[in-house]
């Protein structure tokens, strides 16, 4: 264990911000701690006034042992006593800790963090860029082979290009998510075997889903194992002996055991013409200085890609929020925001809180969009909004969408299609206001497109923004006024020139 301690003043600290935070914190605490591990989070804590201008950031460029940073208030030497702890290994390589008390804002230091980290640049696939349509919020585990061809022919017409087949196929049981099923919801995973009754032939749906044009990807959660799998048994003593949700915690320092389930999994692609997977929970070792598991998760998580892409290297794998940090950047190749069913708001937070982790260039994914079926419109084009500060996700019973609803959902589609290379390849900035994002834009030399959240901010937006087009996307609670402006409503629809409805656009 390795322990460095100092102290840092407290003049102008207003708020703080540390990777697992949502957004920032505008009050500073008696006691902050931020703990990671290779697979959870990274080490860095920011300090910061209220215009957003950093006064300390502190960070380290171990990204795989497992560490906490404490910041504890001394109110005597009004300072804040600062600890950093890592378990270092024989595998510790030799790393830095930075103190950056540049006059900047806080996010250009964490973007020099990030450039510091010298991380190898990723090709991520293009694939990785389309649009999703994936079965969860709109149907849990009564998923069937039936629902899925009926959903994804509707979802594949509207623009959507890749296909996520969450759990529930491996099982033969149906059921929704509710208080009295989630107690032992993954009671019966493990095995990774298709469930025949509901995907009686699996292959031939497997392509016919990709005749469509569809990308298709099935989710696993290779750390989960069953209390009722048939594998459960066999790999009991290599498992955790606590029940959570149905599931034991599969030990990852136990070599023979993860080889086992590394085959299960990665036999799925060798079986079947899958396009990649949906990877879930693969951030259940939290970070701990007692019982530090973060290199061996990392070695787990190496091995299950390698398994993955030796059966086909451009496999896509999405890996969830928890874990969407700089370490996994060599394994995964999309990162989505975690779980927000109705939430577009803070699905937008979660957007910008991976962007501002991972950088310009890679395909940040948002959760599925999921709203009541009698949402007003232009609550439904925020969804759509929201989820363009990554790649659109969408998870709704396709079959019975409204008319309007189709149109909504296509004109946003077809809006991140046109405008994909700046998606894609420009620059992104995030505008925090003490706990709230006011602001995202993406820029390239031809275009800036701004997704405002709080109609205060327009002049600020309009004020910094020299490139055109300019398309500035509503997601705020208010009619914005754009004298001279072309602008749309909800589904695409023209409005009064320079008035921009709530879930509308304009192009200035």
């Amino acid at each position: 264990m390795l322990k460095i301690a100092f102290s840092l003043p407290i003049i102008d600290f207003h708020g703080y911000w540390i990777p697992e935070n949502r957004v920032p914190s505008s009050k500073i605490n008696w006691t902050i701690e931020a703990n990671s591990a290779a697979q959870r989070n990274f080490p860095y804590l920011a300090f910061f006034n209220t215009a957003q201008q950093n006064r300390a950031s502190i960070a380290l460029t171990n990204l795989h042992d497992d560490c906490r940073i404490t910041a504890r208030m001394n109110q005597e030497d009004c300072t804040y006593d600062l600890t950093l702890e890592i378990c270092t290994s024989q595998e510790t390589e030799p790393f830095e800790l930075i103190v950056d008390q540049r006059n900047q804002p806080w996010l250009n230091c964490l973007d020099d963090y990030r450039q510091k980290l010298a991380l190898p640049k990723q090709n991520f696939p293009d694939a990785a860029w389309g649009p999703v349509f994936c079965t969860w919020y709109a149907v849990h585990a009564a998923v069937t082979q039936d629902w899925v061809e009926k959903n994804a022919a509707v979802a594949a017409g509207l623009g959507f290009s890749t296909l996520i087949i969450d759990d529930g196929w491996c099982f033969a049981e149906m059921k929704r998510v509710s208080p009295e099923t989630i107690s032992s919801w993954y009671e019966n995973i493990g095995d990774w075997e298709v469930n025949k009754e509901k995907f009686p032939d699996f292959s031939a749906h497997i392509r016919r889903m990709q005749a469509l044009g569809l990308q298709y990807l099935l989710w696993v959660a290779p750390l989960l194992i069953g209390d009722h799998s048939l594998i459960y048994p066999q790999i009991k003593a290599s498992t955790d002996e606590k029940y959570l949700e149905g599931y034991h915690l599969l030990n990852v320092t136990r070599r023979k055991e993860t080889a086992q389930i590394l085959e299960k999994v990665s036999a799925l692609m060798q079986k079947y013409p899958l396009d990649g997977m949906k990877v879930d929970f693969l951030d259940q070792y939290y970070p701990s200085l007692t019982n530090p598991r973060g290199r061996q998760t990392l070695d787990f998580i190496a091995r299950l890609s390698a398994a993955i892409r030796r059966h086909n290297p451009a496999a896509l794998l999405e890996f969830r929020q928890g874990y969407a940090t700089p370490a996994m950047l060599p394994y995964g190749t999309q990162f989505r925001a975690g779980d927000v069913p109705f939430d577009f708001l803070d699905n937008f937070q979660r957007l910008a809180q991976i962007r501002i982790a991972l950088g310009d260039g890679v395909p940040v994914h948002a959760d599925p969009a999921y709203w009541h079926s009698q949402e007003r419109p232009e609550n439904i084009a925020r969804h759509m909004i929201a989820s363009l500060a990554g790649v659109p996700m969408l998870s709704m019973e396709m079959t019975t969408l409204a008319e309007h609803e189709r149109a909504i959902i296509s004109h946003w589609l077809q809006f991140y299609r046109e405008h994909l290379q700046t998606f894609k390849c420009g620059h992104w900035q995030v505008q925090y206001h003490h706990s709230a994002v006011s602001w995202v834009a993406v820029q390239t030399a031809a275009e800036r497109i701004v997704i405002i959240n709080d109609n205060a901010y327009l002049s600020e937006v309009l004020a910094g923004s020299e490139t055109t087009p300019l398309h500035i996307l509503n997601l705020s609670p208010a009619v914005l006024s754009l004298p001279g402006c072309q602008a749309w409503g909800p589904a695409g629809e023209t409005t009064p020139a320079g008035t921009v409805p709530l879930g509308g656009r304009a192009c200035c």
